[in-house]
């Protein structure tokens, strides 16, 4: 099977919210998408300029013959968290950059999130995030 990287420029939209972020992506975001068709692994990191115009790139790696399958994979479970108050609305896709510098985010440095600081995520994707993501 062949090798493939999959890699996804986002920041987060409400500045009060970014170490949620970074706790939802990293404990509750990479786990629910870890049951990717072909799914091996993912990073995630964070530019080490801080006028950056992508803050954050997280890396989705896949061994797979069909990498179509795996990315319609990967968008159906992120779309299938909505509904069960797992995907934060704060988040929206950011341009890829040619030349950039990303250290990567250590999980360990982390906490998990509790089930009540993610019970306000809303149930259905927000339009801003739909319109965002379907256009990359």
């Amino acid at each position: 099977m062949a090798r493939h990287c999959f890699f996804v420029f986002s920041n987060c939209t409400d500045p009060a919210r970014e170490e949620e972020f970074n706790r939802w992506y990293t404990h509750m975001h990479l786990p629910d998408l870890s049951h990717a068709r072909g799914f091996t692994g993912a990073r995630r990191y964070v530019n080490v300029d801080p006028d950056a115009k992508a803050r954050y790139l997280a890396l989705y790696e896949f061994e797979t013959d069909d990498m179509q399958a795996s990315l319609a994979s990967i968008y159906g479970l992120a779309a299938a968290s909505w509904p069960r108050r797992r995907h934060i609305d704060c988040i929206a896709p950011a341009p890829c950059t040619a030349v950039a510098s990303f250290r990567e985010i250590d999980p360990a440095t982390l906490r998990p999130l509790e089930p009540h600081e993610h019970a306000h995520y809303p149930t259905e994707m927000p339009e801003s995030v739909r319109a965002g993501f379907a256009s990359s």
